[in-house]
């Protein structure tokens, strides 16, 4: 009997993934393109090259392909998940009009104080059910573009967002989904794009760039000519339009109904309550999203950056650990496990604030930035990347937190690549009090992908269906009681820390330190 696959395509910040699955949710084959380069133009800035995602999307399923061995004519369905935010304007022959903005971006931050003195922000939070941040989207790029870059926007035939750019290069055809659209731009009354919220962001002018919305879960186009060619795969695979990668993050990790909960821990920190309703938050605090899953909503308090802290970390400060793991033939990653095993809960009294590209939740502050804390002369390195763990995990809390407003989840569903280190899933499971659950497999964004393709084309009946079929848990951690308390206390510390040093963030920011030649 012949078998049905079903391809999922995940377009991080940094690497793009091709999945290819069976519909028992058996990873085929995985394979990852080269890595996108971020850009920074100037300081605070973020553009990445479009043509460089396509051409590692198509470098990743034609290596999956290869790797899988299986026929493209077996491929059911494929879907995409991807980072969401930022400024994908391509104009009306398919072509690039700009590199994309994407959401690290922080040119629009005047835009956001302007609107901060005039007390537009919380009619903003009211109408789009977000804090807006400066890589938000269309609401805070496009007044810049308006004002320093009219002549991309003449140029636009539509504004795109990662995966909706690789759906067109896929497919030939403009559209978005509603979790992409839900970031700032949709009315959850009548799930349409908001013209109040347009008007009053003075971008209405600009409504005809934002694409036709089909749901994650419906098919939005077929594999062209050409894709088929530079992909391996097979003209006319149906193509669903997929989704924000934190909705098929949570998704794929096994989080499809009300009440659940899910953390992302990639290079930023997606974290996620269910909800039926589209229920705002009266303290302007998380935000809120459509869901992959029909009539399915979620709160959302996602951090700047959350694995990414320890990305950097290594690269800058880890030559020993990439030794010591070349040595024994084993990840850099690994060797860091191992070190900070022996160091102590609390890092000897260092704290670690994971802020390095300013802050968009549970507070919107631009002008954050990283900070160690209670260093001595005694700590070594180890003590600090104990103190990065600890702090993403913080984080994490923190946003939990503003989510849920009392008590503790009874269970926490943590994907992306943080998930990987069974230490750090133990220190995120006693900071937030609650039982961890990771799922097996490679990548929970190709997963959920896969699991909107099969509802797209009918290998499931719903996604009930698929995440049954599909999502394995791999690994469950439970809190230590003690440790707990422990991190209570670390917790306290932790937030007064922010309280104290917002105001010279601020004086920082005034005194335009970075830009200092």
């Amino acid at each position: 009997m012949k078998k049905t696959y079903l391809l999922g395509i995940d377009n991080g910040t940094t690497t793009t993934k091709a999945t290819l699955f069976d519909t028992q949710g058996n990873e085929i084959a995985v394979s990852s393109g080269r890595d996108v380069k971020t850009t920074h133009p100037e300081p605070a800035w973020a553009e990445q090259s479009m043509e460089e995602i396509w051409q590692a999307t198509t470098a990743a399923i034609r290596n999956c392909l290869e790797k899988s061995g299986v026929e493209p004519g077996d491929i059911a369905g494929i879907s995409l998940s991807g980072h969401g935010g930022g400024v994908w304007l391509v104009d009306r022959m398919g072509s690039p009009v700009r590199p994309a903005i994407i959401w690290l971006d922080g040119r629009a931050k005047p835009y956001l104080d302007i609107w901060g003195q005039q007390g537009l922000l919380p009619k903003l939070y009211d109408l789009s059910g977000w804090n807006l941040f400066a890589g938000m989207g269309p609401v805070t790029i496009f007044p810049w573009l308006m004002e320093h870059e009219p002549e991309s926007l003449k140029r636009a035939y539509v504004n795109l967002t990662s995966k909706d750019w690789v759906k067109y290069c896929l497919t030939g055809e403009f559209s978005t989904d509603p979790s992409m659209a839900s970031v700032a731009l949709i009315d959850f009354r009548k799930m349409d794009y908001s013209d109040e919220l347009l008007e009053l962001a003075g971008i209405r002018t600009y409504r005809h760039l934002l694409p036709p919305l089909i749901p994650a879960w419906q098919v939005a186009g077929k594999v062209t000519a050409q894709a088929a060619a530079l992909t391996g795969l097979k003209e006319g695979t149906p193509v669903s339009s997929g989704a924000f990668d934190g909705a098929c993050s949570t998704l794929g990790a096994g989080a499809y109904r009300v009440g659940e909960a899910c953390s992302n821990i990639a290079t930023a920190g997606v974290h996620v309550v269910l909800s039926a309703e589209p229920t705002l938050d009266p303290e302007r605090i998380y935000s809120l999203m459509c869901h992959t899953v029909p009539g399915v909503f979620y709160k959302t308090s996602m951090a700047q950056v959350a694995a990414g802290n320890l990305d950097w970390f290594e690269r800058e400060f880890c030559a020993a650990e990439r030794e010591e793991a070349k040595r024994r033939g084993i990840s850099v990653y690994d060797v860091i496990n191992e070190e900070i095993a022996r160091i102590p809960l609390g890092a000897g009294g260092v704290i670690y604030l994971p802020l390095l590209q300013g802050e968009r939740a549970p507070f919107v502050k631009p002008e954050a930035r990283g900070v160690f804390f209670g260093l001595g002369d005694w700590h070594t390195r180890a003590h600090l990347l104990r103190a990065v763990f600890e702090g993403v995990a913080l984080s994490t809390r923190h946003n939990v937190d503003a989510m849920i407003k009392t008590g503790r989840l009874n269970t926490n569903y943590v994907s992306g690549g943080g998930s990987k280190s069974p230490l750090w899933c133990q220190i995120i499971a006693d900071c937030l009090g609650s039982a961890i659950r990771v799922p097996a497999g490679a990548d929970s964004g190709s997963r959920g992908a896969a699991i909107n393709a099969g509802v797209a084309v009918g290998v499931f009946k719903d996604h009930g269906e698929g995440v049954a079929s599909m999502v394995k848990i791999g690994r469950e951690h439970t809190p230590n009681a003690e440790n707990i308390a422990k991190y209570d206390q670390l917790y306290a510390l932790y937030t007064h820390l922010i309280k104290a040093v917002w105001p010279v963030w601020e004086e920082s920011a005034k005194a335009d330190v970075e830009h200092w030649q």
